[in-house]
């Protein structure tokens, strides 16, 4: 079947300036989703949204409180003579050197995630990621210097999914 091509309307600058991406994301392991329990209707793709996902019980969504601004996504792709490449990227920055911030670089590098956005203005929840083709954690840059005492996480995935709407919860309720 053939996807018909969709109008692309011209936005003003609200919609399209910077900053709009709330301090804080949503993370919660590809393993703590409970894939007997999913469903063809979690994801919609006409409408682009993705239902809440099914956990396990001893699931639970992680905060990250990114510093101010810092929040960047981003999505490149190119094709190639024989298949085309994807790289799509979450990135933020983790203020100051504190045990959860270890924990976290030493125990998930490499791993699978679920990653939401929340955008501050409209508070609408991008999730980036889906079931069977996670984010993986998969860089991190650490330091304590006269500048400053941060992380900066990148979770990336080379799947040629683009972020939905999520309309589940993020907490732990």
């Amino acid at each position: 079947m053939i996807k018909q091509i969709k109008d692309i309307a011209a936005v003003n600058d609200v919609a399209s300036q910077g900053k709009r991406i709330w301090n804080d994301m949503y993370i919660i392991p590809d393993k703590s989703i409970d894939y007997a329990k999913l469903t063809p209707e979690t994801i919609d793709d006409e409408l682009r949204t993705m239902a809440a996902l099914p956990l396990t019980p001893e699931a639970k969504w992680a905060t990250f409180s990114f510093a101010k601004y810092t929040p960047n996504t981003g999505s490149e792709g190119s094709s190639g003579d024989i298949t085309s490449a994807v790289s799509n990227k979450v990135m933020g920055t983790l203020a100051g050197q504190r045990k959860e911030i270890d924990d976290f670089l030493e125990n998930h590098l490499g791993e699978g995630f679920m990653v939401v956005e929340v955008d501050r203005i409209t508070r609408k929840k991008t999730i980036h990621g889906r079931p069977y083709s996670p984010m993986f954690f998969t860089a991190f840059s650490k330091r304590n210097n006269a500048d400053n005492a941060s992380t900066d996480v990148t979770f990336s995935s080379d799947s040629f999914f683009q972020p939905l709407e999520y309309l589940g919860e993020c907490t732990n309720a």
